[in-house]
């Protein structure tokens, strides 16, 4: 995933595997399909940008995959940097038909899996998507860390370089048949936790423990109006002490 969008990129920078390197019309097509799809993610500031190749993941973790889209190729994750905690506010959303409650970083990065899926309908491809959530999720940053760009956290979220786990992130399932990596940073996906338990004893509710994570007990303690804070008459802000008291993420550290 890159950290900075808009940095410098040179030709020389980029690493790409053997595999992708092949001489031929089909993988030239790859390529530039690829890079298409790529440049267009930074050119709309989709800071956070990673492909998986679903040919060269094992079968049991290609089906996590396959389910959704049973011809699928390519997995795109999108996201962004949680920078500022009020985007986790919770706001209620009227519509036509229905009521809908969701956060500011949720409808953003909705909006930018959207996008993309319509850039790759538009060119005949297929698509299914996957929203983010901002709760901890133990099998959703399992199967985020098959970007091998983060790693899975004692606060069971994605920790990547730069951003720790203030990120919201969800993906698209495509039989576009784009090839994986972003060739321009090394893996991260070494655990750095160690002994750090910060995550732990700051979850309120309980619900965090070593290797484990209780989703009902987080989700109750949550939803409880005692453990909310009104900012406006359609908004609240819930718990997120797991995520503020991480000290991996310089770049979004909200201290």
């Amino acid at each position: 995933m890159k950290a900075q969008w808009h940095s410098n990129r040179r030709k020389e920078d980029l690493k790409i595997s053997e595999k992708y390197r092949e001489m031929s019309p089909a993988m030239q097509n790859r390529r530039e399909l690829t890079f298409l799809f790529q440049e267009a993610a930074f050119a709309e500031k989709m800071i956070l940008y990673h492909v998986i190749d679903l040919e060269y993941l094992d079968e049991s973790k290609k089906e996590l995959f396959l389910k959704d889209l049973p011809e699928a190729r390519s997995v795109i994750f999108l996201g962004t940097p949680i920078f500022e905690p009020l985007l986790l506010m919770e706001q209620t959303i009227y519509g036509s038909r229905d009521e809908k409650k969701t956060t500011m970083v949720e409808s953003q990065v909705e909006c930018d899996l959207r996008s993309f899926s319509d850039k790759l309908e538009t060119m005949g491809y297929d698509v299914t998507i996957k929203l983010p959530t901002i709760l901890p999720d133990p099998a959703f940053a399992e199967l985020l860390a098959l970007t091998r760009a983060g790693f899975r956290g004692k606060n069971q979220r994605l920790i990547i370089e730069h951003f720790g786990c203030r990120i919201c992130v969800g993906y698209l399932v495509s039989n576009a048949p784009l090839m994986g990596g972003d060739y321009r940073y090394p893996d991260f996906d070494q655990n750095q936790c160690g002994d750090c338990q910060l995550c732990l004893e700051a979850c309120s509710a309980g619900a965090l423990t070593e290797g484990g994570y209780d989703a009902k007990r987080c989700r109750d303690y949550r939803d409880d109006p005692k453990n909310q804070k009104r900012i406006a008459a359609h908004s609240i802000e819930k718990c997120n002490r797991c995520m503020a008291s991480c000290p991996l993420g310089a770049k979004t550290n909200w201290a």
